[in-house]
């Protein structure tokens, strides 16, 4: 912002030194010379110079647009780069979302292990406890066999690659 500020002034200053000379060279032709025919012939002296600051006006001016097409074609160049970089970055929390899918699932699953082992823990109480009823032991056996069962197809569904 400060450059655009600095540019800005040396600009205004330049100008003010053009307008400057321009008004010092109007108080030289008029006054000191007398004539119209003089002054026409010493103001014909300087179309060469008008020609030369015009065409040095125009070379600016091509030169600032060449400016302008680098710059902008250094803009497009970080534009893809910034592209990529935010694909590679999408690529890598895909990546990071599919490893904590794998994670949730995981502990989701020795979860339920722990679970189905603590009801076994139960119906293994339930049935060495000397208090028990037939039926209660008879009952418990059962639902055992069951939770087992369930733990032994939740073991042969899993891939070997999936438990680490």
């Amino acid at each position: 912002m400060q450059e655009n500020s600095s540019k800005s002034g040396i600009f205004i200053g330049l100008m003010l030194v053009v307008i400057a000379l321009w008004l010092l060279s109007a108080v030289f032709i008029i006054g000191y010379m007398d004539n119209w025919p003089d002054r026409g012939t010493f103001g014909d002296l300087f179309g060469a110079v008008n020609a030369l600051f015009s065409g040095l006006a125009f070379a600016a001016l091509i030169y600032t647009i060449v400016l302008q097409r680098d710059e902008i074609k250094q803009n497009r160049e970080e534009i893809v780069l910034n592209r990529k970089e935010l694909a590679k970055g999408s690529k890598l929390q895909q990546k990071a979302q599919q490893v904590l899918i794998q994670q949730v699932n995981q502990t989701h699953l020795s979860a339920k292990m722990n679970a189905m082992r603590t009801l076994v823990d139960y119906y293994n109480n339930q049935i060495a406890n000397p208090k028990s009823t037939e039926e209660t032991i008879a009952r418990a056996k059962h639902k055992r066999k069951q939770i087992i069962t369930q733990i032994d197809d939740l073991i042969d569904g899993l891939d070997d690659s999936a438990v680490e």
